[in-house]
């Protein structure tokens, strides 16, 4: 779902931009009272944990994959607000450093990954409470639900964006048609992970994630944090097995000849490290870096934070 550059023109991906940034500077602002040390913590474990979850495509069709995208998962487990900036930092983190989403297209990709998917999933999984009320069993099957429509309406964003900017002279009914279909199978994979992971959390520390209003404190807080350790130390080497086949947009892009601008050639580019040759070692020491510099970016705010 990584738009690179060239697939959207420069007016439209400067006013994603413009979009994105106020949009996520609104919800950093109303972050301010949430920046107990817990919550910080918890956001950087999400971050980590949907980073490496983000390397792993699954296959969905003949020669198509897909990947998670996060934004559901993440405002479920920390709410709206620090959930969509969980998400943009790790969009930003994947186009500055691993070339994943071009330099020009940041914008975009931050309006499609981070905010449509975090703002859907949150009235997804909002109303569903409201609805169906507030079980387990209900907001894990929400969270499905929320994952599975974060995924298509992003989809539809890049439709929108490509019906004002695209560069390719493609019928809009036949770019929809086939954002939609793909990315309905790559949503029901993001709604069966969401859920999971949901479910999982649930059940060690109950409390702990946001949505969840039956919220009986524990003192399972070694073993929360444990958890988001295991899955993602998990989770890094199964990286290397990840799909190779081109994800549902990169699918659509192949099929209708969209160009790519050649953008900058970085270090990590496509989530490996170019002076080591083993495919398996190289994926797993990118993947740890991510992790490494996203955990370094919120420990460095917590000192910061304690210092002032």
């Amino acid at each position: 779902m990584h738009v690179p550059d060239g697939f959207i023109n420069a007016p439209v991906s400067a006013a994603t931009g413009l979009i994105s940034l106020g949009t996520i500077w609104a919800y950093i602002r109303s972050a301010k009272n949430l920046v107990a040390d817990r919550l910080i913590a918890l956001t950087g474990m999400m971050s980590a944990l949907i980073f490496v979850l983000q390397m792993i495509n699954f296959p969905i069709a003949a020669g198509t994959s897909g990947h998670l995208l996060g934004g559901a998962l993440a405002v479920i487990v920390l709410g709206p607000s620090l959930g969509i900036i969980c998400i943009a930092i790790v969009v930003v983190i994947q186009s500055l450093l691993f070339a994943d989403g071009g330099l020009s297209a940041l914008g975009v990709n931050l309006l499609n990954m981070a905010v449509v998917t975090s703002v859907i999933g949150w009235i997804a999984i909002s109303t569903w409470k409201r609805v169906f009320n507030e079980s387990y069993s209900s907001i894990i099957s929400g969270s499905f639900v929320a994952g599975l429509l974060s995924v298509v309406f992003s989809s539809i964003a890049f439709v929108l964006e490509y019906a004002i900017g695209g560069t390719v002279a493609v019928p809009l009914g036949n770019v929809l048609i086939a954002m939609i279909s793909s990315h309905l199978l790559i949503g029901i994979g993001e709604g069966v992970i969401t859920a999971l992971i949901v479910s999982l959390l649930l059940r060690v520390r109950s409390d702990l994630v946001y949505v969840n209003q039956n919220k009986n404190q524990n003192d399972k807080a070694t073993s929360f944090y444990g958890l988001f350790i295991i899955l993602i130390l998990s989770l890094t080497l199964l990286t290397p097995y990840a799909s190779s086949s081109p994800d549902g947009l990169e699918s659509v892009a192949e099929t209708y000849d969209f160009n790519e601008e050649s953008g900058i050639i970085l270090f990590l580019d496509d989530y490996g490290i170019k002076n080591i040759n083993n495919n398996f070692l190289s994926t797993v020491l990118s993947a740890v870096l991510g992790v490494v510099v996203i955990v370094a970016i919120f420990n460095i705010y917590l000192k910061v934070k304690n210092k002032n």
